[in-house]
This record gives structure tokens, sequence and C-alpha cells, in this order.
């Protein structure tokens, strides 16, 4: 048995908290859409994979005290025949799947540090559902032990061994005195800046924020062009890619909160080199930064970016004494719990590129959905490399946050690094006029909007229909990531059928990839027809009793109002 590290405590408490944002498991979920995965494989390969990578069955006892638990059968496979359920209910059951295990909390105590299913759907199609502890497996930790996982379905008679494991990395790091002598060094390094760090961004909080726990995912895409002007423009100004994302949020959040000075959390997964094959281990290396934010002693985002940057290098050469202690030391100094409400995460730049390898994609197939949560944060922001591009995936705890201010915020800052990846020079505009640029009254058609049109809410309302969950679709959302393929082409189907002047392709939903960019497409090739025929759809919807199939009353209002796919020239409603 051995203790838990600094992070793993910290998680393992928050885990049993009762105040605000606290009851919340740190984990991870995923899903991959693919074809043909075969149950009976996937089981042997877990089983090896438990073999090499233990920490995939860690225990954690009632009194916080880690172990593998050895002779049991783990991770168990579970698997789901949704082969014959008809369109609507698979859909809506996949979706109350998804629901149920982003918000899940692994059994620890029983050796439940992971959870694997495989949904058997229609055609030969199969969806993968993963979710780790990251007690366990921090996010680094989850893309090597997919990539493990695939590698040993695809090759059964491979000799992979697990010959060193996180535990032995545990015992080198606690040996070795020259790390002894680095804590104590960056101890006393810390308690000399405590006195003046910044507090946490103040964040419109619900006053009953907790009660009843509810998670919203935003997200969105940038394309592999964006993406490279952005690396481009953080190599101008001589910091990483990493930094320039996190001082064009931190200029958001400043607009937002109005707030000049407040703190971040940035989490890192560097692994000290003490074993030799520190890549290939699975466990929970992770550490906090704790990133002092400053908007009045700069004049622009760039300044800010390269402030920033010499921040963080210096709070590197001094991480040995763990984020999470600093955060203890913060509380006890100031009489009260601190928190660090919101976290930045980012793989931009990182050396091992795309969120997963391309291994997992060809055996697994395309990452269709993935989320995370963790006890006392209320907005996660992860960007990672996606096909080449860029997800911005923000985990946000709607029930302890105010809504509308946090699609504001989400808003603000996708239209800033968009507008920064077109006009880089803008690093070396005040940050009074960077916030002009991305003020409400700049809203463009891809954000969210007070005044949504019909044809988006048309679209919304199909697209909620055919993915079975309502409470993910929204106008702002990227559907690549919430939607599977198949339910795109039925969605296709639909508008092609009934409005043929739009024809719509699978490239026009991958480059106008909201619901907001179609519905703006769709306007303009029907020359605005589609407004006045969403309209009308959609208020014989509203006065409709919705008895029956939904999916066959949806087909019925559309063929009312679109007839044989010529649009009528009927009066808005």
């Amino acid at each position: 048995m051995r203790e838990l590290t600094a992070m793993q405590a910290a998680y393992w408490a928050g885990r049993a908290s009762s105040g605000p944002l606290g009851g919340v498991a740190a984990h991870l979920y995923a899903e991959f859409d693919g074809n043909e995965v075969v149950p009976d494989r996937l089981r042997r390969a877990l089983a090896r994979l438990g073999s090499v990578h233990p920490m995939i069955r860690l225990t954690v006892d009632a009194d916080g005290r880690q172990s593998i638990r050895e002779g049991r059968e783990m991770p168990i496979l579970e698997t789901e025949d949704l082969r014959a359920l008809p369109g609507t209910s698979l859909h809506r059951h996949l979706a109350a799947k998804r629901r149920a295990w982003a918000e899940q909390a692994l059994d620890l105590i029983e050796g439940q540090a992971t959870a694997f299913s495989l949904s058997l759907l229609p055609g030969g199609r199969t969806r993968l559902h993963v979710d780790a502890d990251m007690i366990a497996i921090d996010p680094v930790s989850f893309r090597v032990m997919m990539d493990d996982l695939a590698a040993l379905y695809q090759e059964p008679q491979s000799n992979r061994t697990g010959d060193t494991r996180f535990f032995d990395w545990l015992d080198s790091m606690s040996v070795g005195a020259e790390h002894a002598r680095q804590r104590k060094r960056d101890r006393l390094w810390w308690q000399e800046k405590l006195a003046d760090f910044p507090p946490a961004p103040l964040l419109p909080l619900r006053p009953d924020g907790g009660a009843r726990r509810k998670n919203r995912r935003l997200a969105t895409r940038l394309s592999c062009a964006q993406r490279h002007s952005l690396e481009n423009a953080a190599r101008a100004l001589r910091v990483t890619p990493t930094t320039l994302l996190l001082g064009l949020f931190a200029v958001a959040l400043g607009g937002a909160t109005q707030c000049d000075r407040f703190r971040l959390n940035l989490p890192t997964f560097w692994r000290a080199p003490v074993v030799g094959n520190e890549d290939q281990l699975v466990g929970e290396f992770s550490n906090l930064l704790i990133v002092a934010v400053d908007l009045h002693t700069v004049d622009t985002a760039g300044a800010l970016c390269q402030e920033l940057q010499t921040q963080i290098f210096e709070l590197l050469a001094h991480s040995a004494y763990p984020g999470v202690n600093v955060m203890r030391d913060l509380s006890r100094r100031r009489g009260d719990l601190e928190v660090s409400p919101v976290v930045f995460s980012s793989g931009l730049g990182s050396t091992v590129g795309e969120l997963f390898s391309e291994r997992v994609g060809r055996v697994f197939g395309k990452l269709n959905w993935v989320t995370s949560q963790g006890p006392q944060v209320a907005l996660d922001v992860q960007v990672a490399v996606v096909d080449g591009g860029l997800l911005i995936n923000w985990d946000v705890r709607i029930d302890a946050v105010a809504r509308d201010w946090v699609i504001d915020l989400f808003n603000a800052y996708s239209r800033l690094l968009r507008k920064v990846s077109d006009q880089p020079d803008l690093l070396s505009a005040s940050l009074s006029r960077l916030n002009d640029e991305v003020s409400p009254s700049g809203r463009s058609d891809d954000l969210v909007s007070r005044s949504p049109s019909e044809t988006e809410k048309m679209v919304v309302h199909l697209m909620k229909r055919l993915g079975g969950d309502r409470s993910v679709i929204e106008a702002d959302a990227d559907i690549a990531t919430i939607m599977a393929e198949n339910e795109l082409a039925d969605f296709r189907g639909f508008i092609n059928r009934y409005i043929p002047s739009c024809a719509l392709s699978r490239d026009d939903l991958r480059t106008h990839n909201t619901p907001r960019r179609i519905a703006g497409l769709m306007r303009r090739r029907t020359n605005e027809t589609s407004e006045m025929i969403a309209g009308a759809f959609l208020k014989s919807v509203c006065s409709d009793a919705r008895t029956g199939d939904a999916e066959v009353q949806d087909q019925r209002h559309l063929s009312a109002h679109f007839g044989d796919g010529t649009p009528h020239r009927t009066k808005r409603p």
C-alpha cells in the first residue's frame, strides 16, 4: 500500500467534498466510432493491457492508500448489442449512455480505475466507450493506454510486457536526494511569492451552485491553416503555441470578468527521466502551474504572452514543489479555502501531436466525443490537435456558473482565436482594441446569437432529434464532435430531399461545422427562402401534440411545408 501523491490526494478529497463544485470524480471519457471491432478480440487485448499497465486496475482504499489488486479480471469489457434498435431509439440510448458515463464516478475501492464498453451498431458499426479516473491515469497516459490497446488488438501475438511500472517511477523519484533538495528549494521560493499572489478570477457563480450537478460542453474547431497561423504568430513572439492560446484566453477572461489580476491553473504532464521508459508508462504524472495574470502591466496581447512565457519558464524551474501544495499553503496563509476554478490545458505544440495516434483511429475509429471533469473546477478549457486542426473544448459546470455569461466568454475566445489567426498583427494592438474586436456587437454568424434565425432553429431541432440528446446540440456546437457520421448523413438526407436547392454535401458539413454556419449556408443558397419554410415548419412542430414517433412526425412536417422539394412561397408565420 502506498500513499497518494499530492495530486491524487486532491482528486480523492474532491470526490468526497460536499462544498460547492465538490463531489465530482476527476475523470476523462471518450468515444470512438469505428467498424467491425470484434468483442472477443478486444476482450483479450484488454486482459493483456491490464498486465502491461497495472494502473488501469488501481485500487484506492477508504483511507486513501493506493495499490494494485492482483488476481482479478480487470478491466472487464461490457458489450451492448444495439443492432436491432430503430434509429430514434438508438440515438436516444446512446445519448443517455453518454450522459451517464460522462458524469459517473468509477469505483476505485473495487479496483475500477477504467471502464470499457463496446456498442454494436447497425451495419457493422461500433462505438467504443472508454472512461478513466485521473487518480490513476492522466490525459497523456490516456493517450498511451489507447495506443497500446490498439496495438495489442492489432497484433494479438505481440510480446509487449510492462517490466517498468508507474510505482517504479514513483519509487525512483522519492529516493532521489537531488529531488528532495529541489523540493525544499522550490517550497522556499513559493513562500516568498504567496503574500502578493492574485486571487482566483471572479466568476459569476450561482448561489445554489452544486445543488444539482449539471455539465455542459462547448466546442468548436479551427482549421489546419488557422492552427498553423497561430503557431507562426507564437514563433514570431518567441513564445510557445500553448502560451499564445493561454494569453488570448486571459484577455477574453479579463474582459468578461472585468478583472485585471487573477490566477489560472495550467496542468503539466512532464515525466522526470529517472527509469528510462517514462514515455511508455501509464499513471498519474500531472502537476499544476499556478499562473498569475496581470493585465494592468501590459499594453498588448503580445506583451502579455511574452510576460506569461517568462513566468511559465520560471514556474517550470520551480515545479518540484507541487502546485497542489502551493494552493494548500495559500489557503493556510489567507485563512480560507483557496481554489482555482478555471483550468486551461493545451496540447498545441506538444511533441505527441494529435490527441490520439493514427493507429487508434485505424483500429477503433474516429474520436467522436471527449469530455472531462474534476472537483473544484467550474470551467475546464482544453485545446488539442485533432485532424490537423484545433479542437477547442470547454467543459462547464453550468449548474454553478451563469450560462449566458460563459457562452459569451466562449464566443469571445473563439472569435479572438480566429481574428488573430487571420490578422496576427492584432497581437501588437492595444488590449482595449482587442476587446472591441471580440465584443458582442462584433458577433459573427458562427457564434451564439440572442436572435437565432428560423433556419438555425430548424437545423438545431432536427439535429437534436437525430442526435437524441437535447442537452448537447447548440447553435455554436461543433457537430463533428457531437454527432456520428451516420447521423450527419441522415440530416443531409432530410434537407436535400425537401430543399434540393441547399444541395448540402459532406464537405459542406465539415467546413460549416456548427448549426449556425449550416443555417447561414442554407439561407444563402436558397436566397432566404429557407427562412419562410423553416418558420412554417417550426410553427407546426410547436402546435402539434407530438404523439407517436418524433422522427416520423418531423418527416411529415417537412413534407407538408417542403412538398416535393420545391420551396413554397409561403408567408412567414
